[in-house]
């Protein structure tokens, strides 16, 4: 499809409603909206990017993102089509039999989940409830209490700006909380995690018992973005914003959950600035009342 002079096999939409692409359902216009259908269309899109100077963000599947009223002036590339996932292959080593799974940066997190559960494999429960993209995961290092992608990944294939693959290691990507050491300005393109395996209906056992809880804790049927703030010294961000008398505090539609005070939802045709205001009302409270200043987990993008 030949679209701005952009060249690709996948499809690119103009003036695209980000509010369609976002778990938050918020965001106004992004000038063009990219689907790369493979590794090669991503180049072609990156090289564009690069030639004509134009700002541009990597989406995934939307599910730790804000973004403004103003919308995105530039090029959204989604990697939604770069789905696949297969066992590229299994071995043996101490503690069991292993495999390596392959997953493209735009595979989301339940579908891996759902194919490791599938082919009897184990390691990846504690992702179970997590809604983002394989890419933005890696990206993060998204995880839980009881473990982090950090954890199982083997390696990560990046893209850079000029189009050169790169592949990290485990070492390399120096996994921390909430972060790695992948470059600003590379894009994932697909990862290579090591799972363990095990009997199918154990492990699906495990993940039941765990999406049980999730769901009795945080907020169910109102659009978010997940938690809003990183937990800060392990610490609980959570347990500062409940404390801090925040439970429930509305602004336009944007409100903080009396479930979990760490979500903000969406109660009601919500914008990118009811957001962005809770935001700002929630660090200021609980820097003055625990002297901590939250920084926020989600993304932020676009004008107002």
């Amino acid at each position: 499809m030949i679209i701005a002079d952009i060249n690709i096999k996948g499809e690119i939409r103009r003036n695209e409603p980000l509010s369609s692409h976002t778990s938050f359902g918020i965001g106004g216009m992004a000038d063009m909206l990219a689907y790369p259908a493979d590794r090669e269309d991503l180049k072609v899109l990156l090289q564009a990017v690069k030639d004509r100077n134009l700002s541009h963000f990597i989406l995934g599947c939307g599910t730790n993102l804000l973004v403004r009223d103003g919308g995105f002036r530039g090029l959204v590339i989604s990697l939604k089509r770069m789905n696949a996932v297969t066992i590229e292959r299994e071995y043996r080593s101490v503690g069991g039999s292993f495999a390596v799974f392959y997953a493209e940066a735009g595979v989301p997190v339940p579908q891996l989940l759902a194919v490791a559960v599938e082919k009897g494999f184990t390691g990846l429960e504690f992702a179970a409830g997590i809604p983002g993209s394989v890419g933005g995961a890696v990206l993060m290092n998204a995880g839980t209490t009881l473990g982090e992608f950090g954890d199982i990944i083997n390696s990560v294939t990046l893209i850079s700006p000029d189009g050169v693959l790169v592949t990290m290691t485990s070492d390399e990507l120096g996994f921390g909380y909430r972060n790695t050491l992948i470059p600003e300005d590379h894009c994932v393109v697909d990862v290579r995690v090591i799972l363990r395996r095990d009997d199918k209906e154990k492990v699906g056992v495990r993940i039941l018992e765990l999406l049980t809880k999730r769901k009795e804790h945080q907020p169910q049927g109102y659009f978010n973005a997940g938690s809003i703030f990183k937990n800060p010294n392990e610490e609980s961000a959570g347990r500062l914003i409940e404390s801090a008398g925040l439970k429930g505090r509305t602004i336009g539609g944007a409100q903080v959950s009396d479930k979990h005070a760490n979500f903000i939802i969406n109660v009601g045709n919500a914008k990118a600035s009811d957001v962005l205001a809770l935001i700002d009302v929630v660090q200021k409270t609980v820097l003055e009342v625990h002297g901590v200043r939250l920084e926020p987990e989600i993304k932020i993008i676009g004008e107002d």
